[in-house]
């Protein structure tokens, strides 16, 4: 059996997303899957592997204009989807960013240690 990769609680949600490299951008509808660590999108055609992108989420509604920023990495390509593995993040998009996963996953605990190991939180 493959060993487990993950570092990171997944969780769906479903709010539009952009990666933007260079000067061409790859637009969604909605992220297959979210965690602290990256996201995974469903497109079709996008960037190569390894190629560094800045990756939007948007999160307002009709009474916000919230937008969660990442720098990342792509890290795997298929027919699809593209995943981001999330390097870099001002303050307040990683605040937003832990909340939304926080309170979308099954357990808020795990979350709490993986975010704590990783950024180095107390």
């Amino acid at each position: 059996m493959a060993e487990e990769k993950r570092h990171f609680t997944r969780v769906p949600f479903q709010v539009e997303a952009e990666i933007r490299i260079d000067d061409r951008s790859y637009h969604c509808n909605e992220l297959t899957n979210l965690s602290v660590g990256g996201c995974l999108l469903p497109l079709d055609e996008g960037p190569q592997v390894g190629a560094k992108c800045r990756v939007r989420i948007r999160l307002g509604g009709s009474t916000s204009d919230l937008i969660v920023e990442a720098d990342g990495q792509v890290i795997r390509a298929a027919p699809g989807s593209v995943a981001v593995k999330f390097t870099g993040f001002e303050p307040d998009s990683l605040f937003h960013l832990q909340n939304i996963v926080r309170y979308n996953s099954s357990d808020a605990d795990a979350v709490e240690k993986e975010v704590r190991d990783h950024f180095g939180k107390s």
